[in-house]
């Protein structure tokens, strides 16, 4: 009884060691995967890491590539020569702004530095644009929580470590944490702890995406357009092959008879992690294409018709995939996608939940004037009939909030458009 306890307890170990490893592997970023199959492979002789050379199957016309050491930068995208501030900018689709807001987030974009801080305050941007202060402070709190690359937009290089200590969940005690980070800039001593967290952030987050500086984005997956059809491949030449070493462990079985105890607990401890982290690669490329493919279907007229997104949130994905929230989220974080529009993180194509019964607000507008062009002439349709109408689309939206759409596009009232038809007819 007391031995089946025992081996329910490892297996119970092994397989939290197993979900925290594969949890950490879902949200490494691609270079720091690298790192992580690096670092395994010098502690584990029984796996085998080795660069790929074949060459793959990309459409050279649409996406051409080269070798820098063990980075492979994509000409399509560099020769696009996007900055920081265009990187920025075509996340603004993402956002349920106001056109009002929207011209804030831009404003605050374009006044960015090279790092990506803002050097103006909230109260210089009111001077400026001569808006009210709630709306300004609303934006910046709403771009410094949401943008990509995390801790853009903040004031100086402590908002900016702060802010990305916060989005990564790494910060417990608020006050404490400035205290070290104000310790860190004066060169004073910090815990060795808190050093840990550093190591994971940049302290000019901007400097992630500005190509000034050789500092490129390398996607994992790539897209094609097949016969009309999306298609999501994996890229499997930016990583190296990872495979268990069986020649090695054949050879050390052999000698077991001559080994200690301590060196057969060895050789069955890193063999068994070995295997397990082919495994758990593998399984983590299956998970992105996974997940991707399915982002990609679910955008696929972003790519082939009008360029819009659709309403998408986390809490879909998780659903329809079967996946948990904090799964969908540890996977897509920093994986990027080559496409004919360019390079995209995947969290592009995912609105947030606030959003949930809401829509981006250019993809409503062309609704808007869809259903005014087909209106019977006769019988216009009011405000709150477009509004009933937008429901049947999975948009929720007030009779108050489809008249300023309406109007911001220059589309007359009902009546107006009614006396019109009514003039039209008298001629």
């Amino acid at each position: 009884m007391e031995l089946r306890r025992e081996v329910k307890q490892i297996q119970k170990l092994t397989l939290r060691k197993n979900l925290i490893q594969l949890m950490r592997l879902y949200h490494a970023p691609l270079l720091e995967l690298r790192e992580i199959l690096n670092q395994e492979w010098e502690e584990n002789p029984f796996l085998e890491v080795t660069e790929t050379k074949d060459e793959i199957d990309i459409d050279e016309d649409s996406i051409n590539f080269e070798e820098k050491g063990n980075i492979i930068i994509y000409e399509s995208f560099l020769k696009e020569e996007k900055g920081l501030k265009d990187y920025l900018e075509e996340q603004l689709v993402l956002f349920d702004f106001s056109q009002d807001e929207e011209e804030i987030a831009r404003f605050i974009i374009g006044n960015t530095d090279e790092h990506g801080f803002l050097p103006l305050s909230p109260k210089e941007i009111e001077k400026i644009l001569k808006r009210d202060i709630e709306s300004i402070e609303s934006v910046l709190e709403t771009l410094k929580r949401e943008l990509h690359p995390p801790g853009v937009i903040a004031r100086d290089i402590k908002e900016g470590i702060i802010i990305q200590l916060i989005r990564a969940g790494l910060i417990k005690d608020l006050k404490e944490a400035e205290k070290n980070i104000d310790r860190l800039l004066k060169g004073e001593k910090v815990p060795e702890s808190f050093l840990e967290k550093i190591k994971k952030i940049s302290i000019y987050p901007g400097d992630i995406i500005d190509r000034s500086k050789n500092l490129y984005i390398t996607p994992e997956l790539y897209l094609k357009i097949i016969d009309g059809e999306i298609k999501v491949f994996y890229n499997e030449k930016i990583l190296p092959k990872v495979k268990f070493n069986k020649n090695l462990y054949d050879d050390m079985l052999m000698k077991l008879k001559f080994l200690s105890r301590e060196e057969r607990k060895f050789i069955k401890t890193k063999a068994k992690d070995a295997k397990n982290l082919v495994f758990l690669v593998e399984e983590r490329k299956e998970k992105i294409l996974r997940i991707a493919q399915y982002l990609i279907d679910k955008q696929k007229d972003f790519f082939l018709k009008d360029g819009y997104l659709n309403i998408l949130t986390l809490k879909d994905v998780s659903s329809d995939l079967n996946l948990s929230i904090s799964t969908v989220s540890r996977i897509i974080h920093e994986k990027y996608i080559d496409t004919p529009k360019g390079v995209f993180p995947l969290s592009f194509f995912l609105g947030k939940d606030k959003v949930k019964r809401g829509v981006f607000g250019t993809k409503v507008k062309m609704l808007i004037k869809k259903l005014i062009d087909e209106e019977d002439k006769n019988k216009p349709l009011s405000d709150g009939e477009i509004a009933k109408r937008l429901e049947k689309f999975g948009i929720f939206i007030k009779r108050r909030t489809v008249n300023k759409y309406r109007e911001e596009m220059g589309i007359p009232s009902k009546i107006v458009r009614k006396r019109r038809k009514s003039n039209e007819s008298s001629h």
